[in-house]
């Protein structure tokens, strides 16, 4: 079942029936997505509880109950976008039912990173043959697809593997998947300059910055450095980037490099949060419907703004979801690092990374939401899914402890020689 979900997520993320209509009149996703669900009701199955699981439950009513009530339900934006967003729950719920330890969790993050890397890799292929967006008077590079092609969005997909990278990274898989990993990641950066992504750049700084300053004792030392490293980083890819590409990224620190448009963009973060503040006033409780910005304020390109959407499209209930998750989310992050403070015994190993890096992806979808209506994408439910499974683990760690320090299952990830085995095994 493990692998079927992996597949799934490559069907997902690289939306080959996007690239050509053929398998799009194939229906492949959904046949894909009935053979699963037939696999499924035979697998064994378990429940990975949390309490995040009742604000995805609450937003999901609400989400339904909202489209259901907008006057503009029947947009086909609006109603494709419910439709997307059940077929992510769908998949959520199949990975907390079928993902049962920590070997098979880390398998769901390596198919994950995997399949961004191969949906990278193609969009990096047809940049080079030619296929690309001129906006903001510069060429972007974008995804393949037409769901999450916009370079924006493209520099954000590739954003979100990065802490999870790093997570396998500092768990020492093997060397081959070092190898990959290592490609990934500067595929990574080099595919978000080349979007012209101000958004993406700053993410990018921003997970540098976070992931140095939870590895490190020495947080201040590690603020000097950052900022010089952010620094020196930022002059060598103003240096080394096309003059179009440099003069994007310097209109982060001086408007005047770029067009009158780029400042306007930039400008257009804010007008988002307040005409989406405007227009929750006409549905304060459940909003005006999912998608539906573009209707109600009459700015026809997007809030590009996580929280102004939120209040415009779900009203107040989305705002609780909102908040609701970001506090249960912290709460289990917290949770699995305060068993190894209380096991300091117990090795740094992949749930321990895990479970840090989750806490900075949290942080990037806050902070990147200020620029793209986000909303309704499906990494928040995703992640949702892997830290629930992640906490299970760890509490299955206590029950065994309790229970006098059973055997527990190597995880697929520990080298078969070396001191690393030894210690796993001594626990």
């Amino acid at each position: 079942m493990i692998w079927l979900l992996g597949g799934y997520m490559w069907l997902y993320v690289h939306r080959p029936f996007e690239v050509w209509p053929a398998l799009g009149d194939m229906q492949i996703e959904r046949i894909y997505m009935i053979a699963m669900l037939i696999v499924w009701l035979v697998s064994p199955k378990c429940w990975n509880a949390n309490p995040i699981h009742y604000f995805t439950a609450l937003f999901s009513a609400t989400l339904f109950v909202s489209w259901l009530a907008s006057p503009y339900m029947d947009k086909k934006i609006c109603a494709g976008t419910v439709e997307d967003f059940f077929k992510v729950i769908v998949f959520y719920l199949l990975v907390l039912t079928s993902v049962r330890d920590e070997r098979s969790l880390w398998w769901m993050i390596v198919m994950f990173v995997g399949s961004v890397g191969l949906y990278m890799a193609h969009s990096f292929l047809e940049f080079l043959n030619g296929r690309y967006e001129y906006r903001m008077g510069i060429v972007r590079m974008n995804g393949i697809d037409s769901s999450f092609g916009d370079p924006n969005a493209f520099a954000s997909t590739l954003l979100y593997t990065v802490p999870l990278a790093l997570t396998l990274w500092m768990a020492k898989p093997p060397k081959l998947l070092k190898t990959l990993l290592v490609l990934h990641l500067a595929g990574v950066c080099m595919c978000i300059s080349l979007t012209g992504s101000r958004t993406g750049f700053i993410g990018l700084c921003l997970c540098g910055s976070l992931t140095l300053l939870v590895s490190v004792r020495r947080k201040l030392l590690v603020v000097v450095l950052g900022g010089i490293g952010g620094a020196a980083a930022f002059a060598v890819a103003t240096v080394a980037l096309p003059e179009s590409l440099q003069n994007r990224y310097l209109t982060i620190v001086d408007s005047s490099y770029g067009p009158k448009n780029a400042n306007q963009s930039a400008n257009s973060r804010l007008d988002g949060l307040l005409d989406g503040i405007r227009a929750w006033q006409n549905s304060l409780l459940i909003g005006n419907g999912p998608r539906s910005f573009d209707y109600a304020t009459g700015r026809m390109m997007g809030s590009h703004n996580l929280y102004g959407q939120t209040l415009c499209e779900m009203g107040l209930l989305g705002a609780l979801y909102l908040i609701g998750y970001t506090v249960c989310f912290a709460l289990s992050c917290r949770t699995i690092r305060a068993y190894y403070r209380t096991h300091p015994d117990e090795p740094r190993d992949f749930l321990f990374y895990l479970s840090r890096n989750l806490g900075i992806l949290l942080v990037l979808l806050l902070v990147l939401g200020w620029s793209g209506h986000t909303l309704y994408r499906y990494n928040w439910r995703w992640f949702a899914a892997f830290l629930a499974v992640a906490v299970c683990c760890v509490r299955r760690r206590e029950r065994e402890d309790r229970a006098g320090g059973a055997k527990r299952m190597l995880p697929y990830f520990v080298r078969r020689t070396g001191t690393t085995q030894q210690l796993v095994l001594d626990q």
